[in-house]
């Protein structure tokens, strides 16, 4: 985009530009690129700490999204070409010129658009609503009504369309989330406004590698104005925006499909940013056109623990080891560019014909092409020439048939949650199964959306939260909500529509909420005063109710022993026809007064003669019962007596055992006792023969001893 002021050259296809004012406004031009031509100011010359509120300028801002401009190409056209993909635009130009020359045609069996409805279609079907919990045992009542508020917030604003939209746009993009909006209300407060966010307007910080965008510093979308709808929405900035001739912002942009729509007109156009960016532990936002700081302000959405945060509610379908962002497109695309190109090669097979020819056989060849295809074709060879022959092209049609069924069956396996795919029983009708069986397929085709369901589960606990927040700060004057249940639920304090419904039935009531009343004491005090709740609010998971509850009714409805209350209340009908049939039944079986008065005789004939019964029963139990004690006493006695007898009988063997062990002890004494005396005895005689012996030694020695003296003379 073209800037007054000098241009000095500058590498890598970018001047750098001195502004009108001189030296110091120095700003930085592209003309290259896939983001076209943009400018932006140069960082050194700027403080971007922000001013003395934590504002930043808005080159800053514009630094920001151009960073995510340059850094996200890659991202941003991927989820251009998805789009593409979606809506069955999946040829690029250079393919359409390819195949035209070729005169083949172009075919487009777009089975990505209907597999992602079906992703799409299984997820809506899995309930995943809000519900309140307490935080404390005084908030239990109030958690119901936490429920109902955010229900009623979800309810006014469409949530249906706008989740389904949301599923939708993440499936195929890669990106999908809902913007809140403070909308002025009829009760003097503001309500709670839900929007969905186009993929090609949103930007976000590029660092962001977190599906929930919870690490990103600033993200916001940019659109396109007229501008006399620029000057609606900030009237004093009017001569601002008119002065805007030639830079009008179309440097901030991914340059997506639909922009060309604003290109190819006469009316004055300009691209207005929404910019959110977290700083000093705050979220702020400010909106600006070019240069121009249109309004900015702190954010007024906070989290449950009180944190400040932007109004983005977003989530991806997955993150890529790149941090892009994307969808099931990308998995689609190759066996959907498949199924295109060989179903259209098939196609010209088919309506082709190749021969052979000895050269000279015709006279003219296009003329004998042309003439071969047709089928009422004339062909003329020359006299001496073979006859031109046609080429079989059976196998080459047959493989180009069965590797575009493979493609098919690549994308229609995956996540398959068709019920015709459940085997049936011989000679059943497989296309007629029990909702629990439909209920089991649709498990198994979610095991295949394990990521996807990931993300978008944490994406809708986190919008139910914000809306909650959002109510009990800015919900604070009185007003009523519609609700379905029970009055009594809310200590009575509900108004029923309509006169009431049938008892025993949900009926729908108007819901006070911060509304003063008087209290049983006199003390004013406030009914249902969301501000105070202290609530934790959840995913209410669960499977699909109709299944389950038709498969229930289908087992309940032959028999004739469960009440046709019960039946009823599984019966697959609106709720208001479903109350009709319960008021037809209930009257139909109001008895005769005289029959009833019969009957009520009799049943008290019945209960008398059953008193008597069972007096009598009572009677004969109790005879019973004191025979059974006799023999139980008797039995005891005998189990006494021969408890004793046994007892006895052990003491009168333990005093033998102990006699027998005594008697054997003594007569070992006295054996050792014997044994002993006789070693001494032993003893003593041995002392006596050695004694005896010696004395024979001496005798013999002095009578030897004069024999000897009588010889030695």
């Amino acid at each position: 985009m073209p800037i007054p002021g000098l241009a000095n050259s500058r590498p890598a296809g970018r001047a750098f530009v001195t502004g009108p004012g001189g030296v110091g406004n120095e700003r930085y031009l592209s003309n290259e690129g896939t983001l076209g031509n943009w400018s932006t100011n140069s960082p050194d010359e700027f403080d971007w700490s922000g001013d003395e509120d934590g504002y930043f300028p808005v080159s800053r801002l514009r630094q920001q999204y151009v960073d995510y401009l340059a850094a996200k190409v890659q991202e941003y056209e991927e989820a251009k070409q998805s789009r593409h993909y979606y809506h069955g635009s999946q040829y690029t130009p250079e393919e359409v010129r390819t195949l035209r020359a070729r005169r083949q045609p172009i075919v487009t069996f777009n089975r990505t658009n209907r597999k992602i409805d079906q992703i799409v279609g299984l997820v809506q079907r899995i309930r995943q609503e809000p519900k309140g919990y307490p935080r404390h045992p005084k908030d239990g009542p109030g958690a119901q009504v936490a429920t109902n508020c955010i229900r009623n917030v979800l309810e006014a604003n469409d949530w249906k369309f706008l989740d389904a939209f949301v599923a939708g746009q993440g499936a195929t993009e890669g990106i999908g989330g809902i913007e809140l909006k403070l909308i002025p209300g009829d009760h003097g407060d503001p309500d709670i406004g839900m929007d969905f966010v186009f993929g090609d307007d949103f930007f976000y910080d590029p660092r962001s590698y977190k599906p929930d965008f919870s690490d990103a510093r600033y993200m916001g979308i940019a659109k396109w104005l007229d501008v006399e709808a620029a000057i609606e929405l900030f009237p004093d900035k009017e001569e601002q925006i008119r002065s805007l001739m030639v830079e009008t912002g179309f440097d901030l942009t991914t340059h997506a499909d639909r922009e060309y729509k604003w290109i190819y007109v006469n009316e004055k156009r300009l691209r207005l940013v929404e910019h959110w960016y977290r700083h000093r532990n705050q979220w702020y936002w400010s909106f600006y056109c070019s240069m121009i700081m249109l309004d900015q302000g702190i954010s007024p959405f906070v989290d449950e623990r009180g944190r400040a945060m932007n109004r983005f509610i977003m989530f991806s379908a997955a993150v890529d080891h790149d941090g892009d962002r994307y969808g099931f497109t990308r998995q689609f695309k190759g066996p959907q560019d498949e199924i295109n190109q060989r179903r259209s090669k098939a196609l010209f097979i088919s309506n082709t014909t190749r021969a052979t020819a000895q050269k000279g056989a015709v006279d003219d060849v296009e003329t004998a092409r042309r003439e071969m295809a047709r089928p009422d074709g004339w062909v003329e060879y020359n006299r001496g020439f073979d006859k031109p022959e046609e080429k079989q092209k059976q196998e080459d049609l047959a493989a180009h048939l069965s590797l575009m069924q493979d493609a098919r069956s690549e994308i229609d396996s995956f996540a398959n949650i068709r019920p015709d795919a459940l085997p049936g029983q011989q000679g059943d009708d497989t296309t007629d199964h029990s909702g629990i069986a439909i209920n089991m397929l649709q498990k198994a085709g979610i095991a295949e959306l394990g990521s996807f369901l990931r993300n978008y589960r944490s994406w809708k606990i986190r919008l139910y939260r914000a809306t909650w927040n959002a109510i009990q700060r800015t919900w604070q004057k009185e007003r009523w909500i519609r609700v379905s249940g029970n009055p009594q639920m809310f200590g009575g304090t509900g108004v029923p529509i309509g006169g009431g419904g049938t008892p025993g039935q949900p009926q729908d009531f108007l819901m006070p909420v911060n509304q003063m009343r008087v209290g049983p004491n006199g003390v004013p005090q406030i009914v249902n005063a969301v501000g105070s709740l202290d609530v934790n609010i959840i995913l209410d998971d669960g499977p699909d109710n109709a299944n389950i509850m038709q498969d229930a009714y289908e087992v309940l409805k032959g028999d004739p022993s469960v009440p046709w209350q019960i039946k009823l209340m599984f019966m697959p009908l609106p709720e208001e026809m479903r109350s009709q049939v319960n008021q037809a039944m209930s009257q139909q079986q109001q008895p005769d007064p005289k029959v009833q008065a019969e009957q009520l005789k009799l049943q008290g004939l019945q209960r008398k003669t059953q008193a008597e019964v069972q007096k009598a029963q009572m009677s004969q139990q109790e005879g019973m019962v004191a025979a059974q004690k006799e023999r139980e006493s008797d039995q005891r006695a005998q189990q006494l007596e021969m408890l004793r007898s046994g007892v006895e009988r052990t003491r009168v063997q333990n005093e033998m055992v102990q006699s027998r062990q005594e008697h054997v002890l003594k007569m070992r004494e006295l054996e050792a006792q014997h044994q002993a005396k006789m070693n001494e005895l032993q003893q003593q005689a041995q002392l006596k023969r050695e004694e005896h012996a010696a004395k024979r030694r001496e005798m013999a020695q002095q009578k030897a001893k004069p024999a000897a003296a009588k010889s030695r003379r």
